[in-house]
C-alpha cells in the first residue's frame, strides 16, 4: 500500500517552511487538478489548495510528469488505438472531480447512406472515379469523457472491448466476462466483488477528498474511512468547525490510509476537542496511532483529567510526542495526572516530555515523596523514573514518613544528579552502583532525626555528586559513611557546610589513607569545620585538596596529621589557581628539593642542615632553634643529646615548613610578571583573582592583566580614561561623569550601629566585592570574571557598607543601563538584616536623585540592557526585587 508523506515543497522565507501533502488528483475537462494540504512552520493551514498537475512537485507524486504527458496525449488524440494505454493510466491514477459535471454528451456516429441518382450523377457515382465526400469522423474528446463518470460509462457502452480490451495501470490486460459491458464504477470498485447496485453510496465530498487515496485500498479500509466520513457529516457543529474537521480527516487519510484508528478515537471526544486531537495527531505522530498504543479508555481518562482546553491540548501533545520515543501512553498519562495534581500552571515547559518508558505504578509514591519534601517536582521525578531503572522501587523502599522536609528534598536532589550526566552508559553505571549502596545509607539515615539527619543527607548529596569512578563507588561509600555519620552528630556543628572539600578528601586520597580519616581526631575536624565557615573559602579548599591529592597525596596526608592550620591556608591559596595551571604548578614543584627529597632516608643532622639551606633559598625564616643554628655555624657547642633533641624538634616542623615553601612558590608564580606583592599588600587578592581566570576571552583575564601592569607602571586608574569608557560617556550625555565616579557618601544607623555607605574608589577593593561577602564573584567563584567587569566598565559601580572599624558588612552593585536608568542589583550577603536592606534602598533612591536619573523598576513588558564596555563579559545578577 502506497503511503503519502509530507514533503517540504518550498521555503517562503528564511524562517518559513511550507510542507504539503497530496490529498487527491482530480480529472476536470481541461486539466488534472492536484488538491494539497499545507503545513507552515508546524501549523496546519485551514482549507485545501488546488494546483494544476504541471505545478505538482514530483516528491509528492513521482509519476506527475508521465501522467501529465499521458493527459496531453489524450487531449491531442486522433486515433484511439494510439492513446489506449495512456487512457487507462490516466483512468487508474486519477478520479473524476465530482464538483465538475460536464453537460456535453458522447458524440453519436450516424449510419452512412448510399449515394442516390441525381440529374448531375444519374449513375449514383457507380463506375466513376469521383466519389462523394466522406462523412466527418466523430471527435475523440477523451479528456471530457474521463472528467464525467456518466460520459465515460456511455463511451464504455459503445466501445468494442474485444479489439481494445481493458488495461490495468501497468498496461496488462484485464479479463472480462464474454457478455460483460464494464462501467467505470465496476472497474474502480472491482475488488468489492459485488454488483454496482450493491456498492455503498460515496458522496461527492468523500470522492473528492478521500477516494483517490483509497483507490487501491482494501474493502475494509474503504468502509472504515467511509464510516468516519458519515460520522463527520452527522456531527452537529458550525461550518467553521466542520470545515476544519474535514480538512484534518483528509490530511490524516493522505498521510496513511491504513491508520484510521486515530480518526475513530477522535469521534469519542466532544465536538470542541475532536479537532484538537486530530491536529495534534498529525503534527506529533503524522496521524499514525495504533490500537496497541492508545485505546478508547486511555483517551477518555485523558479527556476527563481537565476541563480546561489549553491543558488538555498540552497533555495530549506530550502524550503523542512521547510515543515517538516508544514511551507508552500509560506512563505519559501518569505524568499528566501528577502534573495536574501538583497544581502547576506553567504550560510552556517540557516537563512532560519523556524519552524512556516505565511500566511501574508511580503516582502514589511520587505524591508521597513530593509531599514529604514540600516541593512541586512531581513531573521531574516522574521523568526520572523512566530514565533510571529501579527508581520507583527505591522510592517505595524509602521511609518518607521518618524524614524531615529538608532531608526529603536533598534526598530527591541526589536522584536528580544522575539526570545531569550526559553519557547514558556512565549514568546507568553510576546509578546501578547507587542502588547497591543506598539501602545501607537509608538505614543509617532513618535512625537520625532533625538537623542531624539533614546534615547527613547533605554530606551524602555532596559525596555522591563528587564520585566519578563508578567501579569504586561501593568501596568509597563503605569507607566514608562512618565518617559522615560521625560529622553529622554532636559535638560537630549542624550549620557548617563542607561543600566539596570533604568529598574531595574522601575520593582523592588512596584507600588506606581514606580509611584513616576518622582517626585524625576531634581537634582536626574542629579545625576543618572552622576552615569551611565561608562558602568561597570552602570552594578554594576543595580545589586545593584535589590538586594536591592528585599529585602528592603523601604531602596532603602529612599536613592533615601534623600541620592542619597551615595546610588549610596553603590549600586555599593553591585552589585559587586555574585548574590546568594548578596541575602544572604542582608537577613542577614536585621536582624541587623540598618535595623530591627522601627526607626519611636522611640522618637527623643532614636533614636539619638541608632544611636550613632550602629555607634560605626560599627566603623563609629559619626553622631551626637559635642554639642549633649557632651550633651548626660553629659559634657554640652542644652535646650530642642536645643536638639530637633540637634536630628532632626541627624535623617535626618539616610538614608545615614544606607547606610554607609551597605557598612562597605559589606567590612567586602569581607575581613574577608584576612584582606587586611587596609593594602593595592589597594587590594580593588581585593576583589570586588573576591566577584563577582561564585563557578564554570571556574571563576578562586580559583586562585584569593590563590593569596590574598599569599599576606596576604607576597608573592604577588608567582604565577610567580608556577610549571605550570615554566613548560610553559620550554616548550617554545625561550621565554626569564626575558625579557618577564620585557617587554618594552616606552615614546611617543600622541595627543600632553606625554604618557608612559609599562608592568604592580603591580598585583593589572593588575587586573584592565577591570575596567580602562569599559570593560567586570571589576568588575561585564561578563568576569571578564579573568582578573584573565591575572594576573596568565605566557604567558599573560598587557600593560598600562599612562599620565603624571600616569592615565591609554588605555590598551592592549598581549600573546605568543603555536607557540612562539606574539599575540596582541585589544586596549581599543574602542573610543581611532587613534594616541593612532598607538602608541600601534609601541610598539607591538618593543616588538616583543626585544623578538625575530614573531608578529602574521592573514592570510588565519592561526590559533593561546593561552593556559591557571595557570588559568582555559580566554576570548579570538581575534586578534587586526587594520592596
Amino acid at each position: 500500500m502506497q503511503k503519502t508523506h509530507s514533503v517540504k515543497v518550498k521555503t517562503v522565507a528564511k524562517s518559513t517552511v511550507v510542507k504539503s501533502v497530496l490529498i487527491s488528483l482530480l480529472r476536470q475537462p481541461g486539466q488534472i487538478v492536484a488538491i494539497l494540504s499545507d503545513e507552515i512552520d508546524g501549523v496546519l493551514q485551514p482549507g485545501f489548495r488546488p494546483i494544476s498537475l504541471s505545478e505538482l512537485d514530483t516528491r509528492l507524486f513521482p509519476h506527475a510528469a508521465s501522467l501529465l504527458a499521458d493527459w496531453v496525449s489524450l487531449q491531442n488524440a486522433g486515433e484511439l488505438s494510439n492513446v489506449w494505454p495512456a487512457f487507462w493510466r490516466v483512468f487508474w491514477m486519477t478520479i473524476p472531480d465530482p464538483a465538475n459535471v460536464v453537460a456535453a454528451t458522447t458524440p453519436q456516429v450516424e449510419t452512412v447512406k448510399k449515394p442516390v441518382a441525381t440529374a448531375a450523377n444519374p449513375r449514383a457515382f457507380r463506375g466513376t472515379k469521383y466519389q462523394p465526400p466522406k462523412p466527418a469522423q466523430p471527435d475523440f474528446d477523451l479528456c471530457t469523457w474521463l472528467a464525467d463518470q456518466r460520459l465515460l460509462d456511455a463511451f464504455f457502452a459503445r466501445h468494442d472491448f474485444v479489439n481494445s480490451p481493458v488495461l490495468d495501470a501497468q498496461g496488462q490486460l484485464i479479463s472480462l466476462a464474454a457478455d460483460q459491458v464494464p462501467s467505470s464504477a465496476a472497474l474502480f470498485f472491482g475488488h468489492w466483488k459485488m454488483p454496482v447496485q450493491g456498492l455503498p453510496v460515496f458522496s461527492d465530498g468523500f470522492r473528492r477528498y478521500f477516494l483517490w487515496q483509497l483507490r487501491t485500498s482494501s474493502t475494509d479500509q474503504q468502509l472504515a474511512w467511509l464510516q468516519i466520513w458519515h460520522s463527520h457529516n452527522s456531527m452537529q457543529a458550525d461550518d467553521e468547525w466542520r470545515s476544519e474537521n474535514l480538512y484534518l480527516l483528509a490530511h490524516m487519510c493522505a498521510l496513511d490510509v491504513t491508520q484510521c484508528h486515530g480518526a475513530e478515537l477522535a469521534q469519542l471526544l466532544p465536538v470542541n476537542r475532536q479537532n484538537i486531537f486530530l491536529r495534534l495527531l498529525i503534527l506529533e505522530v503524522q496521524g499514525r496511532l495504533s490500537v496497541q498504543q492508545m485505546n478508547p479508555e486511555q483517551l477518555m481518562r485523558l479527556h476527563e483529567l481537565t476541563e480546561d482546553g489549553a491543558r488538555f491540548e498540552y497533555y495530549l501533545g506530550n502524550v503523542l510526542r512521547n510515543l515517538s520515543w516508544q514511551v507508552s501512553v500509560e506512563y505519559s498519562l501518569a505524568g499528566c495526572l501528577l502534573f495536574e495534581m501538583s497544581g502547576e500552571i506553567d504550560l510552556s515547559s517540557f516537563r512532560l516530555v519523556a524519552m524512556h518508558d516505565c511500566k511501574e505504578e508511580l503516582i502514589d509514591i511520587i505524591m508521597q515523596a513530593c509531599g514529604c519534601a514540600r516541593i512541586r517536582m512531581h513531573s521531574t521525578l516522574w521523568r526520572a523514573c523512566g530514565e533510571l531503572p529501579g527508581l520507583a522501587q527505591l522510592l517505595r523502599e524509602t521511609c518518607w514518613g521518618k524524614l524531615t522536609a529538608q532531608t526529603a528534598d536533598n534526598l530527591i536532589n541526589v536522584i536528580f544528579q544522575f539526570r545531569w550526566l550526559d553519557d547514558d552508559a556512565n549514568r546507568l553505571a553510576k546509578w546501578g552502583a547507587y542502588l547497591q549502596v543506598y539501602p545501607r545509607f537509608h538505614t543509617a539515615l532513618i535512625q537520625l532525626t532533625g538537623e542531624v539527619q539533614e546534615k547527613l543527607v547533605l554530606l551524602w548529596y555532596q559525596l555522591i555528586d563528587g564520585l566519578n569512578d563508578n567501579a569504586e563507588i561501593c568501596a568509597t561509600v563503605e569507607d566514608a559513611l562512618p565518617l559522615m555519620q560521625m560529622l553529622a552528630q554532636p559535638p560537630y556543628s549542624n550549620n557548617i557546610d563542607y561543600g566539596y572539600a570533604l568529598p574531595n578528601l574522601i575520593t582523592y586520597l588512596p584507600v588506606h589513607l581514606r580509611r584513616a580519616l576518622p582517626d585524625l581526631g576531634r581537634h582536626f575536624w574542629y579545625l576543618f569545620e572552622r576552615a569551611c565557615r565561608r562558602e568561597n573559602d570552602t570552594r578554594l579548599l576543595a580545589f586545593g585538596i584535589a590538586g594536591m591529592a592528585e599529585l602528592s597525596p603523601a604531602l596532603l596526608w602529612q599536613g592533615l596529621q601534623s600541620a592542619a592550620p597551615r595546610l588549610f591556608h596553603t590549600l586555599r591559596l593553591l585552589g585559587s589557581l586555574e585548574y590546568e595551571r594548578r596541575l602544572q604548578f604542582m608537577r613542577e614543584q614536585m621536582q624541587t628539593d623540598w618535595f623530591a627529597c627522601d627526607w626519611a632516608a636522611l640522618d637527623l643532622q643532614t636533614a636539619n642542615r638541608k632544611m636550613l639551606a632550602l629555607s634560605k633559598m626560599s627566603k623563609l625564616d629559619s626553622p631551626l632553634p637559635r642554639r642549633l643554628r649557632l651550633h651548626f655555624e660553629g659559634e657554640i657547642t652542644l652535646t650530642d643529646m642536645q643536638v639530637q633533641r633540637h634536630c628532632r624538634l626541627t624535623l617535626a616542623r618539616l610538614p608545615a615548613l614544606r607547606l610554607r615553601a609551597l605557598e612562597q612558590a605559589i606567590w612567586h608564580d602569581m607575581d613574577k610578571s608584576f612584582q606587586l606583592r611587596e609593594q602593595s599588600p592589597s594587590a594580593h587578592h588581585a593576583l589570586q583573582l588573576l591566577a584563577g581566570l582561564d585563557s578564554r576571552p570571556s574571563s576578562n583575564r586580559k583586562g585584569l592583566r593590563r590593569f596590574l601592569q598599569n599599576t606596576k607602571a604607576g597608573k592604577p586608574l588608567s582604565y577610567l580614561d580608556h577610549p571605550l569608557n570615554l566613548d560610553w560617556y559620550a554616548a550617554h550625555p545625561r550621565v554626569n561623569k564626575a558625579q557618577w565616579q564620585t557617587g554618594l557618601q552616606k552615614t546611617t544607623i543600622v541595627d543600632g550601629a553606625s554604618v557608612q555607605l559609599a562608592f568604592e574608589r580603591d580598585p583593589f577593593e572593588i575587586l573584592k566585592l565577591g570575596t567580602y561577602v562569599g559570593s560567586c564573584l570571589s576568588v575561585g567563584g564561578f563568576c569571578n570574571y564579573s568582578a573584573v567587569a565591575c572594576l573596568l566598565d565605566a557604567n558599573k559601580q560598587v557600593i560598600y557598607a562599612r562599620n565603624e572599624k571600616g569592615v565591609v558588612i554588605a555590598r551592592q552593585l549598581v549600573a546605568i543601563d543603555e536607557k540612562d536608568r539606574l539599575f540596582c542589583c541585589a544586596v549581599y550577603p543574602y542573610q543581611c538584616s532587613p534594616a541593612m536592606r532598607a538602608a541600601f534602598k534609601a541610598y539607591d533612591q538618593e543616588l538616583a536623585d543626585l544623578l538625575g536619573l530614573e531608578l529602574y523598576r521592573e514592570k510588565e513588558d519592561s526590559s533593561y540592557d546593561v552593556a559591557t564596555v571595557l570588559a568582555q563579559c559580566w554576570w548579570d545578577d538581575g534586578l534587586w526585587s526587594e520592596e
